[in-house]
């Protein structure tokens, strides 16, 4: 009771002595770890300018990170802890600092939508919507917040962007393995699944029916037609089965070596590998090869494009860290 009656005791002489005195309150450690407390949002692990960061936005922060990178339920070390905190704190320092950022009502709108359409019908979207707790106004208060945020971050190291042509150049010339295409083959296949847990009777049927469509294909009849009325890869079937040009390397061994026993237009023998039967067909073979610089300079500007982002980004964060009023040491 004594802690409950301090805080507001606390709050009541911040509203008393009026505005000024009530953002010094808003700006005093002290206080915002009672507020912290009170609402059960834990100790004040940071203070950025008026906002607090606890120790449940902490936890938020590393279940999230946890989540994205695989590792749920993994207990968090001492460094991906301060890693983490300094997320946040720079995230907090951003958001504050993006407050005066103008932003679009028709930006705002389209978000909006990309986030609706992620939805089958206005049913899921609101259904969805309950189950978070959140409104639409609300989502909609949330996504302007994060919009001036990536505004002000992207003014903020939009000088630190531009990549020359010197650099992709110097890139490319220290990079050149990255530039040398391996033989591709542009091979079709007519394909009938049966991988290792199939049933034999099955195994048994789908052989049957390769060897089928084999003598069809022998008598003259079109390799596209039949894979897409037959073919049981989805992916491929629509385009007669084509898969286009692709690398030994990002192929199946068995399949690979079949491929290479072709010739453009050939049609292979029926063959199992371990996902099922496959018919094969070489459309056309693309022999080893550098690419030029202008081919590539487009993808090494992107490259190094996000390359200076991401330094850029870091850069900002151990700023934004240091702004922090008050950080609680590990």
């Amino acid at each position: 009771m004594k802690r409950v009656a301090a805080f507001w005791i606390s709050i009541g002489i911040a509203c008393a002595v009026g505005f000024g005195c009530a953002d010094l309150a808003l700006r005093s450690v002290a206080l915002r770890g009672e507020i912290g407390g009170f609402f059960g949002r834990g100790p004040l692990l940071a203070l950025v300018d008026a906002s607090g960061v606890y120790q449940i936005d902490l936890n938020r922060q590393i279940a999230e990170r946890s989540y994205v990178e695989g590792n749920d339920g993994a207990e968090p070390t001492p460094v991906e802890k301060k890693t983490a905190l300094d997320e946040l704190v720079a995230n907090t320092a951003a958001h504050s600092r993006a407050s005066r950022e103008r932003i679009s009502r028709s930006e705002l709108t389209s978000q909006l939508d990309l986030l609706r359409f992620q939805f089958s019908d206005e049913k899921a979207w609101r259904t969805a919507l309950n189950k978070s707790g959140l409104s639409r106004t609300s989502v909609a208060r949330i996504l302007s917040y994060n919009l001036r945020t990536r505004a002000w971050l992207s003014r903020r190291i939009a000088s630190e962007l531009p990549v020359t042509n010197d650099e992709c150049r110097q890139f490319y010339g220290a990079h050149l393995e990255q530039f040398f295409l391996p033989e591709r083959r542009n091979v079709s296949h007519l394909f009938l699944a049966a991988p290792p847990e199939t049933p034999p009777e099955v195994v048994e049927t789908k052989r049957a029916a390769i060897e089928a469509l084999a003598a069809r294909l022998a008598s003259g009849e079109d390799f596209a037609a039949l894979a897409a009325q037959n073919s049981e890869d989805d992916a491929s079937k629509l385009r007669g089965g084509e898969l286009g040009y692709s690398s030994a390397k990002r192929m199946p061994p068995d399949f690979v070596e079949a491929a290479t026993r072709l010739r453009p237009g050939e049609i292979s023998k029926p063959m199992r590998t371990r996902l099922g039967f496959h018919i094969l067909k070489l459309i056309d073979v693309q022999p080893p090869r550098q690419q030029t610089f202008d081919e590539v300079r487009g993808d090494i500007a992107i490259e190094l494009a996000n390359q200076k982002c991401d330094m850029a980004i870091q850069k900002l964060i151990v700023d934004l860290r240091q702004d922090a009023g008050y950080l609680r040491p590990f």
